[in-house]
């Protein structure tokens, strides 16, 4: 993984706007927004080896390798560790739950009725129970996990994308692709970023040790602090050859790491860099990164497939209406020429996320794509970029 962008980190001073949160009765106050910092990153090829399918893991450091599922039915979607540092769960996009090493299984939703898809899991701090979160902030709880509410009732703006407990386990936040911030049970609303337009989405969310702050992450690699998570650098200014798909703190918390989709790890503050796929990139995408609890390795875990289409010309339209396969306009399509991406293939858009191939247009010929965007004043920020495209099989 190589990046053209400066080896520092460029210090931001604007202030997200606070979203609507669930769960109390006033907004609370933002105390640390886009903290400064110019922390340098560190990027160190790994050794070569075997290429990694679909459901497979990677251990780096001190984390141990205890077992992979391979090809999961709906592909894996997030890992959670252990508390002893000895196994960890990996999770699949229809509710399925894989057990390995000291991580105990106490119940998955495979066989359950899912409105929409799993995209996270989070182990609880006694290590004795998981929550499965699905993109509409849906919450499901096992073993001494306790439910304390979710947004699966409520109208979103974006799908929820992942979800962070606190140190105690009796509450937890569900973060949205915009950045909104959905606090629940002792879970504290410190900021997020909804209504703040963003370069990329958001992809992954981490809380602290004392529950007085949290971190997103964003595919850019922008990463935002609120409260008192510190913040020791991003890659929001620099050209990645993958999208990022999460970050884990460090064991002092002093630090964390961000992995790309193409197994490229990128270390901050004190988060040790133990090696990476970034020289022999995965078959299948890496979808997530957890740290050994107490030490200082990780793991990484792949997920569905991805066929890269290659760079197409990305433009904008924020008309309403039914697009071409008659879904909706919307967040979620983006308009293709069919005969280069097929109608209802589901893609990944560099720096945009996964969308649906459900519109055409006059315009969209050959290697051209348009992005669907809320107002023309978007669209006229958007412009005209070149992005690369993945294909999900």
């Amino acid at each position: 993984m190589t990046l053209t962008a400066p080896r520092r980190a460029r210090a931001h001073s604007r202030r997200p706007s606070i979203t609507t949160r669930i769960g109390r009765s006033r907004p609370a106050v933002i105390a640390t927004a886009l903290a400064a910092s110019a922390a340098p990153f560190v990027v160190t090829p790994s050794p070569a080896g075997a290429a990694l399918g679909e459901g497979a893991v990677a251990a780096f450091g001190d984390a141990g390798f205890h077992g992979a599922p391979g090809q999961a039915a709906d592909g894996v979607v997030g890992m959670a560790a252990a508390r002893d540092g000895n196994g960890y769960w990996l999770a699949s996009a229809e509710g399925g739950v894989f057990a390995y090493g000291s991580a105990p299984f106490h119940g998955s939703a495979a066989s359950a009725p899912l409105n929409k898809p799993i995209v996270d899991i989070v182990a609880t701090s006694s290590g004795n129970g998981y929550w499965l979160v699905a993109s509409d902030g849906g919450v499901f709880a096992y073993g001494d996990a306790r439910f304390h509410g979710s947004t699966g009732g409520y109208r979103l703006n974006r799908d929820i994308v992942a979800m962070a407990t606190t140190p105690t386990g009796n509450g937890y936040i569900l973060v949205g692709e915009d950045g909104g911030v959905f606090a629940f049970g002792d879970a504290r609303f410190h900021g997020s970023l909804g209504g703040q337009p963003l370069r990329a989405p958001v992809v992954g969310a981490r809380t602290t040790d004392d529950n007085g702050g949290y971190w997103l992450v964003a595919a850019d690699g922008g990463l935002f602090a609120f409260g008192n998570a510190p913040f020791h650098g991003s890659l929001g200014s620099g050209t990645l050859q993958a999208p990022i798909v999460d970050m884990a703190p460090s064991r002092t918390g002093g630090g964390y790491w961000m992995a790309a989709a193409d197994g490229g790890i990128f270390a901050f503050g004190d988060a040790p860099f133990r090696g990476s796929l970034g020289s022999d990139p995965p078959e299948a995408p890496v979808v997530d990164i957890a740290g050994v609890p107490g030490r200082d390795g990780y793991w990484l875990t792949t997920g569905r497939r991805h066929i890269d289409l290659g760079v197409f010309s990305a433009t904008c339209y924020a008309l309403r209406g039914t697009t071409a396969s008659g879904r909706p306009a919307g967040p979620d399509v983006i308009a293709v020429d069919r005969r280069v991406i097929p109608l209802g293939s589901r893609v990944v858009v560099e720096g945009i996320g996964e969308r649906i191939a459900a519109d055409t247009g006059g315009a969209i010929v050959g290697r051209k794509i348009d992005v669907w965007k809320s107002s023309s004043a978007e669209c006229n920020r958007f412009g005209r970029q070149n992005l690369r495209v993945w294909l999900v099989t």
